[in-house]
């Protein structure tokens, strides 16, 4: 395994923690979303999430539009419907929210210890190039990995080939010399499998697996276990489809 590939938000940085922390700092100043327990305000919150940021994937908004956007369909659902509201919920999100930027427990020994082993390190990311530069360079990762593809710069999003490709291009490899780490399984594991590269599905919340034949790793610490398994991986029998 001369190259890992590795996913960003929740692989390497703790997007779900950031967003749960800013969740819980808005519902604490903002009595209208009181109405729902922090459970349930996260899972709310992480439907608009996912369905919204397709539109940021494709084009059609921008990341701060999207923002808008999400909380407007929140405070909807809260029975409000007013845009200052929707404006000001937005901003203090977006502040909150980058308060709380760290990286996943462990995952900064983890690309050094891939690092010391001899292997390049691309991050293959759906987002942003501003948004995830900045996130590299809060947690430190900026000095520690060797490229970054976005699907802003791609055109494309994981799972589809086009970003595996750029990914593999940027570091001079090819599929088979190349293993890809990262949480979503359609995007990460299945986009990788399409195309000969060994899966890891970081499965940190510990979910049944989809196909249990695929190597899963649940912790990035210890490092040199968690290189342990990425590294196996890499020896696993597989085909592009």
């Amino acid at each position: 395994m001369p190259v890992l590939l590795c996913d960003l938000d929740d692989t390497l940085f703790d997007h779900e923690g950031a967003t749960r922390d800013a969740l819980e700092h808005l519902r604490a100043v903002h009595q209208v979303l009181t109405q729902w327990s922090l459970d349930e305000l996260d899972q709310r919150h992480r439907v608009l999430l996912e369905a919204i940021h397709l539109d940021v994937l494709n084009g059609r908004l921008s990341i701060e539009e999207a923002r808008r956007e999400r909380f407007g369909r929140l405070l909807s659902q809260a029975g409000m419907d007013d845009p200052a509201a929707t404006a000001t919920l937005a901003a203090a999100y977006r502040e909150a929210y980058a308060s709380h930027w760290q990286p996943v427990p462990g995952a900064t020994e983890f690309l050094r210890v891939v690092r010391a082993a001899g292997h390049a390190i691309v991050i293959v990311t759906n987002n942003g190039v501003a948004e995830q530069q900045l996130k590299l360079v809060r947690c430190g990762f900026d000095v520690l990995v060797d490229a970054m593809v976005t699907s802003e710069e791609a055109g494309v999003s994981k799972p589809a080939r086009g970003i595996f490709d750029q990914a593999l291009a940027r570091a001079g490899s090819t599929p088979g010399d190349a293993v890809m780490l990262g949480d979503a399984w359609n995007a990460d594991v299945e986009g990788a499998r399409a195309i000969g590269v060994a899966p890891v599905w970081f499965n940190r919340a510990r979910r049944p697996s989809p196909d249990p034949t695929v190597t899963e790793l649940v912790s990035l610490a210890p490092a040199a276990e968690a290189l342990a398994v990425v590294t196996r991986a890499a020896l696993v029998p597989r085909s592009a489809s």
